[in-house]
């Protein structure tokens, strides 16, 4: 009896977990945050360097510095990795504090400074590179000094499969000799738990443990009818 009450249990447990979506691999990255890659797609946060630079990963405390109000141009590459067409990928792009959203496709929400847009028919290898353009709040509202903000950005397929990047840049306000960076972990965004696929393992496990407990009812019967004999 036990024996097949384990068998029970097993099976559940393996279909559950064949069942569940795929996630993606996440890396935690330097100054908050984490970078996560899809085995099918990618998206990869950069910025400009000020006064018209390259566009970098990351912009750290010993690399040049923006000024209060001053433009940031910001680019996002989004792109197909897998051997197949995804028909429709959704971005959102979190603003930091002391970063405020200038211009750029999608729509953005001035209360949780986030831009979303959404990508359709992405062919196998294919790429897209969407400009970005942001502004450093004014030096009335950023601590005097060195402070070092993470932009966060995502990009997710209808099945739940995500990935991630991250970019950093510090914003000097006042004279700083021997400067002290006050690094900000990105802005996070509260979602509503998915009801959808995501929540079939925990369906499936339910029919193995109302099994379980018939079994286990059904052996305490037999035993006590075998005990009045």
């Amino acid at each position: 009896m036990k024996k097949l009450l384990f068998s029970i249990l097993l099976l559940g447990t393996l279909a559950a977990f064949a069942a569940s979506p795929s996630y993606a691999d996440c890396q935690t990255i330097y100054g908050g945050g984490q970078t996560c890659t899809s085995n099918t797609f990618s998206i990869n946060k950069v910025v400009q360097v000020p006064s018209g630079g390259n566009f970098v990963d990351n912009l750290g405390i010993n690399d040049p510095r923006f000024s209060p109000s001053q433009t940031i141009n910001y680019e996002l590459i989004v792109a197909n990795t897998g051997s197949a067409t995804i028909s429709t990928l959704n971005i959102v792009d979190t603003f930091p504090q002391f970063i405020n959203f200038v211009s750029g496709a999608g729509n953005f929400n001035s209360n949780t400074k986030t831009l979303t847009f959404t990508i359709n028919n992405l062919g196998a290898g294919q790429s897209q590179t969407f400009n970005l353009q942001a502004q450093t709040a004014n030096s009335s509202t950023i601590p005097v000094g060195v402070t070092c903000v993470v932009n966060q950005a995502s990009v997710s397929d209808s099945n739940g499969d995500t990935a991630s990047d991250s970019s950093q840049a510090c914003i000097q306000n006042g004279a700083s000799p021997t400067p002290t960076p006050v690094i900000l972990p990105p802005t996070t965004v509260k979602t509503t738990p998915p009801t959808g696929p995501e929540m079939l393992p925990l369906a499936l496990l339910f029919p193995g443990a109302m099994g379980g407990l018939f079994l286990r009812k059904k052996s305490k019967k037999i035993y006590n009818r075998g005990g009045e004999k």
